[in-house]
């Protein structure tokens, strides 16, 4: 899937900062909202964005969130199903947030106390409210944790609380919380291993984390060597990525997985059959590889078969599965090495979803582009895009 988690620059993200990540799904077509427009006068300045399957989420510099696309199971958090938007909406409840996070057909948010509020398909118990039952608008996840950070996959989600310790909920299957292949969570179970993490990130049928000094572990489904630790057997533990390399975070994909090292050096591993590593190859790898053309990132996103990465000036640049145009190179040609995205902007945050990407540019402004069936890419169509195209919501009324 496609996760991963955005970055900043101007945006400080840590401990307690902004998190992100998007994973993949299917989905059906539903019919546009009727009262769909490109709202009115005055400009919102957005912070973050996350990017899913056939939605998009995206926070303002004053704590509330926006999100467009397929609302088929509530995703949109709307307080209702059925109606997507192919322009951004806010979030129902006046709740105000400070991080973003889009899963398949879910979100998360944060408030400043780090509390966590999810919304949508729920099927797996992955909004972590205790029930089964899809939601509308945003419901607390049971427990009273205080999150530094929260991500959502496909079917689970999880998170670090202020204190470090990692927990999860929803969908269980492949060690994708503790030490159970068999079962599922409604409620978060705290991942087992004793380990203090700095983020946790959520993927498909796996997921990610950085410890303080820098160390990444993963676990769950390690078919294609997603898991970086030189073997593709399924860990039901936290298993400490090949390499001894020192990662500032690590963004999960769908079978894939990259992280950013001290240097700036980005590395992946796992499924390569699109090129998702970046090693100019289609191999996949079960350990760590550097990815090609030797340039410096501040973040790397991981999409569900392709990956994108904010280049220290603020470029961004893709990789991977091209076939709706999600690496915004102005082509849909799979790229086995970054390709820098068209336009020339220069870029604060970068999400790469399961079929399209986004990202905000410095002064605030949303862009997206890749599929857009549903109207993920926000500006009003459902036409796909091979370059960056101005999401509407980036001209609200305040």
């Amino acid at each position: 899937m496609h996760h991963c988690p955005l970055m900043r620059r101007g945006v400080h993200v840590g401990r307690a900062g902004l998190a992100l990540a998007a994973l993949s799904c299917a989905g059906t077509n539903t019919p546009t909202d009727p009262q769909d427009s490109l709202p009115g006068p005055g400009r919102l300045a957005f912070v973050a964005v996350a990017a899913g399957d056939d939605h998009s989420c995206a926070l303002t510099a004053d704590g509330v969130v926006y999100c467009w696309g397929g609302n088929e199971v509530g995703q949109l958090g709307r307080g209702f199903r059925s109606l997507n938007s192919s322009v951004p909406q806010p979030v129902s409840g006046g709740l105000t947030f400070v991080s973003i996070t889009a899963g398949a057909f879910h979100a998360c948010s944060l408030t400043p106390e780090g509390a966590a509020y999810c919304w949508g398909f729920n099927v797996t118990g992955q909004i972590g409210d205790g029930t089964k039952t899809h939601r509308f608008v945003p419901v607390p996840v049971e427990g009273g944790l205080r999150f530094a950070m929260v991500s959502a996959g496909s079917g689970h989600t999880c998170g670090a609380t202020m204190s470090g310790t990692a927990y999860c909920w929803g969908d269980l299957g492949n060690g994708r919380v503790d030490n159970d292949f068999t079962t599922g969570s409604t409620v978060p179970e705290e991942v087992s291993g004793g380990l203090t993490f700095a983020s946790v990130e959520v993927g498909g049928d796996h997921r990610c984390g950085t410890t303080e000094p820098g160390v990444a572990f993963c676990w769950g489904a390690g078919s294609n060597g997603r898991l970086g630790d030189g073997s593709l057997t399924d860990q039901t533990e936290p298993t400490e990525v090949y390499g001894g390399l020192g990662f500032t975070w690590v963004g999960v994909g769908g079978s894939h997985t990259c992280g950013v090292v001290t240097d700036g050096a980005v590395y992946c591993w796992g499924l390569n059959g699109s090129g998702q590593v970046g090693d100019r190859t289609t191999v996949d790898r079960n350990i760590p590889v550097p990815v090609a053309g030797g340039l410096t990132f501040a973040s790397v996103s991981a999409g569900n078969d392709h990956a994108c990465g904010l280049e220290v000036s603020g470029a961004v640049y893709c990789w991977g599965l091209n076939i709706f145009g999600q690496l915004g190179d102005g082509t849909n040609t799979d790229r086995t090495e970054p390709a820098p995205v068209a336009g020339g902007l220069e870029f604060a945050a970068v999400s790469a979803g399961r079929l399209h990407t986004c990202g905000v540019i410095t002064d605030g402004t949303l862009f997206c582009w890749g599929f857009n069936s549903f109207g993920e890419l926000g500006d009003g169509s459902t036409t796909d895009s091979n370059v960056p195209v101005l999401v509407g919501g980036s001209e609200l009324a305040r």
